[in-house]
């Protein structure tokens, strides 16, 4: 999951010591001073830390790690003899923190990944075997398929595991809907954008019953995402990049949307892109489960009741949150039950899910809390029975190492000159191969 602070646009960082109320005495020995550092933006951090002997060291660029640790874990097991240590990374820097240490005694004991780049510390070699500790192998068992496809390497061996899944759906504003389009429900909605051509032609209608003063969607954001999570293949499959049908697709769906009008275009997680939620001028967001939470409901105050959710032109997931155990860890049994818990306990899945809303991992848990919800956000409808839906159609095999650095020189090489008119297509897919070949010279690049 991306860290949620960022809706807020706040700097995020915080090294916490949450003490089990057993013996503390070695929480000091070994700390590092803390340092503070900057991101690209200028925005201050403190440095992530390791708290020595006796100490579990989390590393983790998402702010729920310290509430599932100190609120839930801690309150679960009170007594245990270490203390654990949480160093939280804005999510922009956390490889940058955490890859000169990986694989060294300067490593945390855990680390929570993210969706964009865990997979290039699962392929590391450098985490552990869950399969080892028996009650992650079992517990696992109930692990939704795809989350579990993400944590295994390509040998097989599984080395990540995650407490959530994170379905994609397309959040839309049911008044406007219904002013402009007579749109009434969200199943009218979803026959009317069940492909990206109906989506298009919806946009279209939209823009002429409004004069152009209501765009369907806010930015580029809002297509890119159910695109790459509808491929085929990832982008590197035996060490060859691979641009998929669905790629040309979006460049054309973007460019199209630009050039008639039918989108704002605002930067994606920009000011005016999280502006628009509290007015009038945009139809809808591509969102996933978390997107929800903590991009819409803080920012719709004044709109809230209006949204509802359906799948949109296609089935998609966006990010998500798995824990690792490093190599180097001396203290993988004390990580090994953390991980087992956040991500396997029955218990705390059903009483997550109840209390934050976030779509869990734990197919049983996913199974009996499903129908008991109705979202007020979502004027009464059912969020979490919609999302379970989704669930099984997401393919984690698309997901690779190179995602988080090979989809960024798409966006800002292809995408958004090729959608802005600033170089035709051809030019869009040489100026994004020629950067993918700079960076990973030992890829084929056709």
């Amino acid at each position: 999951m991306l860290n949620k602070k960022w809706f807020l646009g706040l700097a995020t960082m915080s090294a916490l010591t949450l003490a089990a109320c057993g013996n503390g005495d070695t929480a000091d020995e070994g700390a590092t001073d803390e340092e503070v550092v900057e991101t690209e933006d200028g925005e201050a951090f403190e440095a992530p830390t390791t708290g020595g002997e006796g100490v579990l060291d989390v590393w983790t660029f998402t702010d729920e790690a310290a509430t599932m640790i100190n609120d839930y874990y801690l309150e679960e097991f009170p007594d245990l003899d270490y203390e654990i240590n949480i160093s939280e990374v804005p999510t922009e820097e956390f490889e940058t923190q955490l890859d000169p240490v990986f694989g060294t005694d300067s490593a945390p004991d855990v680390i929570f990944a993210e969706q964009a780049f865990v997979k290039k510390y699962v392929e590391s070699g450098m985490l552990v075997d869950l399969s080892q500790f028996e009650g992650i192998a079992s517990g696992a068992e109930n692990t939704f398929d795809y989350v579990k496809e993400i944590g295994t390497q390509e040998d097989g061996t599984f080395v990540a595991n995650s407490w959530q899944t994170t379905p994609g759906a397309f959040f839309y504003r049911q008044d406007l809907a219904s002013e402009h389009l007579g749109i009434e429900s969200p199943e009218d909605m979803q026959a009317a954008i069940s492909d990206w051509d109906g989506f298009l032609n919806t946009a279209r209608d939209l823009k002429e019953a409004t004069d152009g003063s209501v765009y369907m969607v806010s930015s580029r954001g809002d297509l890119n995402h159910p695109y790459y999570m509808s491929r085929e293949q990832g982008w590197v499959v035996d060490d060859t990049l691979v641009i998929d049908d669905q790629l040309y697709e979006l460049l054309d769906t973007a460019k199209t949307m630009v050039d008639e009008g039918l989108m704002m275009d605002a930067d994606p997680q920009g000011e005016e892109y999280f502006a628009a939620m509290n007015g009038d001028e945009v139809m809808g967001y591509s969102l996933p489960t978390w997107g929800m939470h903590f991009w819409l409901k803080p920012n719709a105050d004044e709109t809230a009741g209006n949204w509802r959710m359906v799948t949109g032109p296609t089935s998609y997931f966006r990010g998500g949150t798995w824990m690792g155990i490093t190599q180097t860890s001396d203290m993988q049994e004390e990580a090994a039950q953390l991980v087992e818990w956040l991500t396997t306990s029955e218990d705390f899945m059903r009483t997550w899910a109840e209390e934050t809303g976030d779509v869990v991992s734990h197919e049983g848990v996913v199974e009996e809390v499903r129908g008991d919800y109705e979202e007020e956000f979502l004027g009464g409808q059912n969020h979490y029975d919609a999302f379970a839906d989704a669930i099984p159609a997401i393919d984690g095999s698309i997901i690779t190492e190179y995602d988080q650095t090979i989809s960024g020189a798409f966006d800002d090489l292809a995408l958004t000159p090729y959608s802005k008119g600033e170089v035709t297509q051809e030019e869009a897919i040489e100026a994004f191969k020629l950067e993918v070949q700079n960076l990973y010279p030992n890829l084929q690049v056709d």
